[in-house]
């Protein structure tokens, strides 16, 4: 190891000290190590959130609360409406209406197991009138479909099987609820903040939205396929790309042939607000 590397470790140790209540758990994790039975609680910034008891339960807090990767261009400001889709254990919707004042909540999640974790997330640490969660994935049709995902790995769930590739892990199929992506507007009229990380739907929900896409402000999405259509998607609708961020694709059971972030700004927002 040399010296950088080193640092680099030791810097990580103290912003994990930093972040999180339980701290000890997550360097248990990292090891392999998973104390107290098929759950856990992480505790970060005075949140208490309910999680499977595995490293990649941390890992996705990590995502959310030390790298800020979401957050990493466009802050959430007092009185944002954030828009979640893929919420998954509600992490980043807990986190979002942590950032400011009277910040509002939307989050949808196909899968019912992992729903009711969601459920219970934000009604420990939400207050009601904040939080708006909904039990159905998006897309541009509604239809019932299955839901694929690889055991104990419920952040790669996917509604396309092939996207999972080689995985010796037993695939849970369940079926789920997929609703026309317009049903946003269900709730508010206009979002200022939009979060989609739904494993290969991006596209389709962007197109399904049309022209009501630019009620959107800001949009931070994982991609999971060649960004190109989503990048010419959004410039046609007068959003400018504030960054595209490859990232490695390291687990077996993704089979994506493309996966990183993209940032995109609504430069006329101001203009569609009655």
């Amino acid at each position: 190891m040399t010296l950088s590397e080193f640092l680099h470790k030791m810097q990580s140790a103290q912003d994990v000290r930093k972040t999180y209540e339980n701290w000890p758990l997550w360097f248990l994790s990292r090891m392999g190590i998973h104390p107290g039975g098929a759950s856990t609680e992480i505790k970060v910034n005075g949140c208490k959130l309910v999680a499977p008891n595995n490293s990649e339960s941390w890992g996705i807090a990590d995502q959310v609360w030390r790298s800020k990767v979401y957050t990493k261009h466009f802050p959430i400001l007092d009185g944002y409406r954030v828009l979640d889709v893929g919420a998954h254990f509600g992490f980043f919707s807990v986190f979002a209406a942590q950032q400011n004042r009277g910040v509002k909540v939307v989050s949808y999640e196909p899968s019912k197991s992992t729903f009711s974790v969601l459920k219970k997330n934000l009604e420990t640490n939400l207050d009601e009138e904040n939080s708006f969660a909904f039990n159905f994935g998006l897309s541009d049709k509604s239809e019932e479909s299955i839901f694929y995902k690889p055991e104990g790995h419920d952040a790669s769930g996917t509604l396309f099987k092939r996207n999972l590739g080689q995985t010796a892990c037993p695939i849970i199929e369940e079926r789920v609820k997929i609703e026309e992506a317009g049903r946003i507007w269900d709730v508010f009229e206009r979002y200022d903040f939009a979060k989609l990380d739904c494993e290969g739907t991006e596209l389709a929900i962007l197109r399904s939205l049309g022209e009501q896409v630019k009620r959107l402000h800001y949009i931070v999405l994982e991609y999971h396929q060649n960004p190109g259509e989503i990048v010419e998607l959004l410039l046609s609708k007068r959003f400018s790309i504030v960054e595209i961020l490859p990232l490695e694709v390291n687990s077996p059971w993704n089979a994506f042939s493309h996966l990183g972030m993209l940032y995109a700004k609504n430069n006329h927002f101001l203009a569609n607000v009655s």
